[in-house]
């Protein structure tokens, strides 16, 4: 047969390890023709004709790459039943995958008779992963964790929390799978692979976890292994990672689990931190690894999360301050045990903070019951610099999050672009080496420039006094727009507000404003006295903005006046950048829509040829900027007939 493996286009750290069990039993098993593809079908995967296609599934967040696989096969075989559809979000959303798509999936693990409907395929789970496979999309996309024996030592869990989907996935507990013998035939079909990453919900509750440590340290992955990379050379060390977390509760309730894990490459000990109300666990847990040698470590800390039940007692619903705590902890209790250890010695522990999202949510935009739209958004931006690493140096941490649970708070209601400004200025540091002295002058200006407007929100915000619950419920939403401005109850969450808007959008709230209203005397007072930054910051977008809008400029100008043209004009000559295509753009623009009694197509004219004869001897730029200034239109037609004369004799 000719079977095709589909896994969506989403971006994911790990190979389909479903996919690679199927693909293993087609091709070494059935002796079948398989090709692997990734997202979009390539032009020689539509030309052909599949006896069956296979469809991965990850994430339910990943909704809409879902099902657009799954329409893309349809369009290759017309029977349903030719078309298998499993994995995560098939196993929790079955009902919703037949509605859209007509295809009953495949709940849970390929390990009974009949579930893809061919003989033989009860053993497809106890299979190894076909990781030649990955070759087909190699030119496409590579997995940044590849290098791996993907396999689990048990399966299932147990704990049954209520935010976990793998009672659903895994509902049943299996207490051993044999390591050595898998590792054995992966090393013998497909080559050695560096490191041991193990899928297992909750190792630590096997009965038969010294087996297991057994298994993995025969298979070469004891404490300090090493490995000899076949392309470099190179010797490296060799990591075992249980991915999906150990379970602190259970590793204080059996401390010789703790020195066991010790004795194998283990890097990093994962440990969930997913409540607050588990503090003393975790604390406990995290200590009793350093106590063994265990030094690198990671949590994973679940946020904006609703009230549940697992591990026998009922959670309340986490709040932002939870969150900050726990990394806080963290880092206090790191650098308790570090005192006084040798360099060497030293515990090194990340966070990875996870946005919790409903089992049954087909988008990431799920909100918890003490979080907001705007709270969210903030960790998410606070995140990025990160790259999905984890949180592990505090000097970033407490610029990044706040040097307490308060200031973190208060951090979360900034703008957007305000939270990604902060910070000390790096004079270098990745993607700097080849910065010239004028590109790092220009970079420290705007970086002064955000450090101002960072302080001004401060100000401000500080200035709200009783007024703060009434605006953080006006931008709870993370909806930013003019008509939200024009209804808001004061100057001063006025002049606030401006800061959360877009530059463009302040352009066009400019022509929204009622003339003689209390809201054009806040922003002229706020534009032209109290904060004249912000007014720079509009003529500095107009003036360099690459596409030019002319409602923004119609809007600008209807506000500011003639003032606002002539400062738009002084500031190109200030920052020699004449920008012809600009001007002209605003004289297209003053024609539909009289703003101002300036010919503005005369001055692109006269900014033209100063762009091709910086020298012009009949018109200096004090005497052009003087005639703009004056908005004396005939005097700037006689300097461009000036200058007009001069080219010609030249």
């Amino acid at each position: 047969m000719k079977i095709l493996l589909v896994e969506p286009g989403y971006n994911n750290k790990y190979p389909p390890l479903g996919l690679m069990k199927i693909s293993y039993f087609h091709k070494f098993i059935k002796g079948d023709l398989v090709r692997f593809v990734k997202g979009e079908l390539p032009i020689d995967v539509l030309a052909n004709e599949w006896d069956r296609i296979y469809i991965t599934t990850l994430f339910t967040f990943e909704w809409a790459e879902t099902i657009k696989a799954i329409n893309a096969a349809q369009s290759l075989i017309q029977d349903n039943a030719r078309i298998i559809v499993g994995g995560i979000a098939a196993t929790l959303m079955p009902e919703k995958i037949f509605s859209e798509t007509g295809i009953r999936p495949v709940c849970g693990l390929l390990n009974t008779p009949g579930k893809i409907g061919i003989a033989g395929d009860e053993i497809i789970e106890d299979l190894i992963p076909d990781y030649d496979m990955l070759n087909d999309i190699s030119a496409q996309y590579v997995y940044p964790y590849s290098d791996a024996y993907f396999m689990s030592a048990t399966k299932g869990c147990g704990m049954k929390c209520g935010f976990c989907a793998v009672q659903t996935l895994e509902p049943d507990y299996i207490q051993y799978i044999n390591l050595r013998e898998r590792i054995k035939l992966i090393k013998e079909r497909f080559g050695e692979k560096r490191d041991l990453l193990l899928m297992d919900n909750n190792v630590l509750r096997s009965r038969a976890f010294d087996q297991i440590i057994d298994d993995i340290i025969a298979s070469g992955f004891q404490r300090g292994a090493t490995y000899i990379n076949p392309k470099s050379g190179k010797t490296v060390r060799r990591y075992v990672d249980f991915n999906q977390g150990l379970d602190a509760n259970l590793l204080i309730r059996y401390p010789e689990k703790a020195r066991r894990l010790s004795e194998i490459a283990l890097r990093p000990a994962r440990i969930a931190f997913d409540h607050i109300e588990d503090k003393e666990q975790y604390e406990r847990a995290i200590r009793l690894c350093a106590e063994y040698g265990i030094n690198d470590l990671s949590n994973y800390i679940l946020y904006n999360c609703d009230a549940f039940s697992g591990k026998g007692k009922k959670y309340l619903a986490d709040r932002p301050r939870d969150l900050y705590e726990r990394m806080r902890f963290t880092f206090d209790l790191k650098n308790e045990l570090n005192a006084g250890r040798r360099n060497e010695d030293r515990v090194r522990a990340f966070s990875f903070p996870m946005r919790y999202i409903p089992l049954s949510d087909t988008e990431r935009g799920y909100i918890g019951e003490e979080w907001t739209a705007k709270q969210l958004r903030a960790v998410q931006c606070m995140l990025i610099p990160t790259q999905g690493k984890g949180v592990g140096n505090e000097s970033f941490f407490t610029t990044d999050f706040g040097t307490d649970a308060e200031e973190f708070e208060k951090n979360l209601l900034m703008p957007e672009r305000y939270i990604a400004a902060r910070g000390t200025f790096s004079t270098g540091g990745r993607g700097r080496k080849n910065e010239t002295e004028v590109q790092a002058k220009a970079r420290r200006e705007q970086w002064l420039i955000n450090q101002d407007l960072i302080a001004e929100w401060h100000r401000l915000f500080v200035l709200l006094g009783s007024e703060q619950e009434e605006f953080i419920a006006n931008i709870s939403d993370n909806k930013f727009t003019s008509k939200k401005f024009l209804a808001l109850a004061s100057s001063l969450q006025a002049k606030l507000y401006l800061h959360y808007l877009s530059i463009p959008r302040i352009l066009m709230l400019l022509g929204e404003i009622g003339k003689g209203t209390d809201q054009e005397s806040t922003l002229r007072e706020y534009f032209n006295n109290e904060f004249p930054l912000l007014y720079k910051t509009l003529l500095r977008y107009l003036v360099s903005a690459p596409v030019q809008n002319g409602e923004y400029v119609k809007n600008f100008a209807t506000f500011f006046k003639d003032k606002g043209v002539v400062d738009l004009l002084g500031l190109m000559f200030a920052q020699n950048i004449m920008n012809t295509a600009i001007v002209k753009q605003w004289a297209k623009a003053n024609q539909k829509s009289k703003f101002i009694d300036l010919d503005l197509n005369c001055i692109s004219q006269i900014f033209e040829l100063c762009q091709q004869d910086e020298s012009q001897p009949n018109a200096s730029t004090s005497n052009i900027f003087s005639a703009i200034k004056q908005k004396d239109n005939e005097l700037l037609k006689t300097i461009l007939s000036s200058m007009q004369d001069s080219a010609i004799e030249f």
